[in-house]
């Protein structure tokens, strides 16, 4: 840490020695130094100009034409002088807190949706000091977006939205939240009894007034997870598609292994089949239509499915078949009998829309960890994506070797050296993220990254955005990502040192997954960066 806090120092005492010789510096370039002073050194532990900067920032304005003269912008920089000048006397050694970084499937992911963002911000702040992690959607159409992508364990609605009230947006997501055992909180300032009856006869679990009281927020919200653990564990069905669950996949695997270590049957058979390019089909078709897609899947895998073997809802768009008996070629032709009804037939109600679905078949004959059991035919499916898609593939003990070219790009566009130097010196320390390989590159300014062949089709990125840059800012390469590249291989999050929250907002709108505020702790981004591509990728 005292090396990042010399690196400051050394910022500083640049800018002094380049300012008296320019003598006149525009004001916008007083602005970005402190705004990255600020971010860069609440990060590194040096709270003391932290503060100094923040204090400064106020007296300037972000977009401006303005030169400020030697005498204007030598009063901005005195009160910092001091602690240049008697740096080795005043800097004091700053050890990075130790972070226990949670296990990425124990931290509950919330979602919150509100049109407010001093409200959004405020309540995602309070959520992660807590122990949750929490996704903000500031439209209803932005918030179905993230429902059905990230699966959230519970969802937090304002009533009334910009793009149609809370209720209307509800009544679009209710079945599946039914469906998904998934609690639906409504929020208002307006809770009149009325729109209580409202939203409980459309299936709101409950109805809170703003504003919130903390002190009572966080019992509600363990008791209602709490709750959903409860029925999660007592059901062995999925209720969208009618299936069996994840669970059941558990205790199914342990009684096929019993089977075959008495010697009842010879081996078994685990598919595991995932629908191609599925977030496309809900892009194009609607969630309804995707739910649809989903349930006629698992009707259809069930009808040529042989007596005795079973179809289970691994989670999205991924189901699992076990097949007692059943060899590796026996299982590929139960899997290719269900590729060719599939290809034959459209979702029922969406008539333009054909299933694909890739497939890795894991044959056993001896007791096998369900887990083990799991990844080998995730390797094998793994490997039948790489290979084209729509098509199936045996597991071979080879296939770790592929499964090592998915790669997560960690990619860091950030004009202050310091951050781009620490976020590289923690992730080069890493081989892995999101239990994929990692690659870590970084950019001094926005329009460098957009002029760079930084994509690569088949892999996986994480941008950390800075939202204030020459040349071109954080939310402008943020709109050309969107706009350019498939949002299914790339998560944005923007970080900002602002202390305004219309920069938030904007980044949100523009099709941000997330943000994070400077000063940060490294490894506190590293842990949030890792849950979302856990969860995403």
């Amino acid at each position: 840490m005292e090396k990042y806090q010399r690196m400051v120092f050394d910022r500083i005492e640049k800018a002094v020695a380049l300012w008296k010789d320019k003598g006149d510096v525009p004001e916008v370039e007083l602005y970005r130094f402190f705004h990255n002073l600020k971010g860069t050194a609440g990060t590194v532990g040096m709270q003391k100009i932290h503060d100094l900067a923040e204090v400064q920032m106020r007296e300037l304005r972000e977009q401006s034409g303005r030169v400020c003269t030697p005498s204007e912008w030598q009063r901005l920089l005195a009160p910092l002088l001091p602690y240049v000048q008697e740096s080795t006397v005043l800097m004091e050694a700053v050890e990075e807190a130790a972070v226990q970084e949670a296990d990425q499937k124990d931290t509950p992911l919330l979602l919150v949706i509100d049109d407010d963002v001093e409200f959004v911000t405020y309540m995602k702040d309070m959520l992660e000091e807590n122990g949750y992690q929490a996704l903000i959607a500031m439209t209803g159409e932005k918030g179905v977006e993230l429902y059905y992508e990230f699966t959230p364990r519970l969802i937090i609605l304002d009533y009334y939205l910009p793009d149609g009230d809370g209720v209307h947006l509800l009544s679009q997501m209710i079945e599946k939240a039914k469906q998904e055992f998934t609690p639906v909180v409504m929020l208002s300032a307006y809770a009149e009894t009325m729109e209580r009856i409202r939203a409980y006869e459309l299936g709101a679990m409950d109805f809170i007034s703003k504003p919130v009281n903390r002190e009572l927020f966080f019992p509600f919200l363990k008791n209602r997870l709490a709750m959903q653990e409860r029925v999660w564990n007592s059901s062995l069905e999925d209720e969208l598609t009618g299936v069996k669950n994840r669970k059941y996949i558990t205790q199914e695997l342990a009684s096929l292994n019993g089977s075959v270590e008495r010697g009842e049957i010879e081996c078994y058979s685990l598919v595991l089949c995932d629908l191609d390019y599925f977030k496309k089909v809900n892009d194009t078709y609607g969630h309804v239509a995707g739910d649809k897609a989903l349930r006629y899947f698992a009707q259809t895998a069930e009808s040529v499915c042989r007596p005795g073997d079973t179809v289970s809802r691994y989670g999205g768009e991924e189901f699992v078949l076990l097949l007692p008996g059943a060899d590796e070629e026996a299982a590929a032709d139960v899997t290719e009998r269900l590729r060719e009804t599939l290809s034959a037939a459209h979702v029922p109600g969406v008539e333009e829309l054909h299933l694909r679905f890739s497939a890795g078949i894991r044959e056993t004959r001896t007791e096998k960890h369900d887990r083990e059991l799991l990844e080998e035919a995730d390797q094998a499916l793994y490997a039948a994506k790489r290979a084209g898609r729509n098509q199936t593939v045996l597991y071979r003990p080879d296939m770790e070797k592929v499964r090592e070219l998915s790669t997560v790009h960690v990619i860091v566009i950030d004009d202050d050296p310091i951050v781009r130097e620490m976020l590289r010196q923690y992730w080069m320390r890493r081989s892995t993220i999101g239990q994929r390989p990692l690659a870590f590159h970084a950019f001094e300014d926005g329009a460098a990254f957009l002029e760079a062949d930084w994509f690569q089709e088949e892999d996986y990125y994480f941008l950390l955005v800075d939202g204030m840059m020459p040349k071109v800012d954080g939310i402008e390469v943020l709109r050309e990502v969107r706009k350019g590249y498939p949002k299914d291989r790339i998560l944005v999050s923007m970080l900002t040192a602002r202390s305004g929250e219309q920069e938030v907002a904007r980044a949100l709108q523009t099709g941000a997954d997330d943000y994070m505020l400077k000063p940060f702790r490294v490894r506190e981004v590293a842990a949030r960066m890792e849950r979302l591509i856990e969860r995403v990728f």
